[in-house]
């Protein structure tokens, strides 16, 4: 009975969040339309580039995890600068501390990469990119002080649908022992001339292997599935504020100290 009661609550819990999901399509579908972008302050990129010597760089604070397990990057840093209509050369720098730690105790997952575009929304009716990016951990997961490589191998494809911006991201991420599969959906509609709002859905499941107190062990995990509300405040051409906030709708309640989220809050500056 308390495990039909406690399946109850989650899956009303989860259609909260449809729900809200909904909510916010509707209040999208008023506004006009723009084309997909994607990437901060959501967790799902996108698939276009700034523009030949253009840059657009994202400064801001991050949340990720629960009341009793957490992350915090500050400052989060993602330089971006296309070289090219159709090549994106990025950096991304993160300082982090978990629970119990100072604000910028490490620093760690430096993500350095390019963004090809080799489809181009005008001409195809869509938009395609891959985004190869080396990635680089100064502190793995067990707390032993030790450097990992990995890559991210992403591919991304925008398209604008009925007036909305979509855009559609999968890909594969190698890091140390642990590999990642992640898909994520974000759409988006300016309201005005000054805001845009945006709703994602975003997944990650993978492994990890464990070869050196297990043998050759290998353990499946779901990482979660995040829905997220965001939005872009335009204060002008060159500065744009950016926040989002979501929850992992596969974990505890949100009235739970166990309950998981997502928080962004930042600044986005082109030049």
């Amino acid at each position: 009975m308390k495990n039909r009661h406690n399946a109850m609550k989650k899956t009303i819990h989860s259609f909260q969040y449809f729900f809200c999901l909904c909510i916010l399509s509707v209040t999208i579908f008023i506004g006009r339309s723009t084309l997909a972008q994607g990437g901060a302050p959501m967790i799902t990129d996108d698939s276009d580039t700034p523009g030949d010597g253009k840059w657009e760089n994202n400064v801001g604070f991050i949340f990720e995890g629960s009341k009793n397990d957490y992350r915090k990057t500050f400052p989060f840093i993602d330089i971006n600068y296309g070289v090219g209509e159709h090549i994106q050369l990025k950096a991304e720098l993160n300082w982090v501390a978990e629970k119990g730690d100072n604000l910028a105790n490490k620093f760690d997952n430096i993500t350095l990469g390019f963004k090809y575009s080799f489809l181009d929304e005008k001409e195809a009716g869509f938009s395609l990119s891959v985004y190869p990016q080396p990635i680089i951990s100064f502190n793995s997961e067990d707390g032993v002080k030790s450097t990992a490589f990995g890559v991210i191998l992403p591919a991304a494809i925008s398209k604008e649908i009925a007036g909305f911006g979509c855009n559609f991201q999968a890909g594969f991420q190698v890091l140390g022992k642990k590999s990642e599969l992640f898909f994520g959906l974000c759409i988006e509609r300016e309201i005005g001339e000054t805001f845009t709002l945006l709703g994602e859905l975003h997944s990650t499941f993978g492994r990890t292997k464990d070869l050196l107190t297990t043998g050759d062990e290998e353990t499946f995990f779901k990482a979660g599935t995040f829905i997220n509300l965001g939005t872009h405040i335009k204060l002008s051409e060159d500065y744009i504020i950016l926040a989002a906030i979501g929850k992992d709708i596969e974990s505890a309640p949100i009235s739970s100290a166990d309950a998981n989220f997502y928080g962004f809050i930042g600044l986005q500056l082109k030049m």
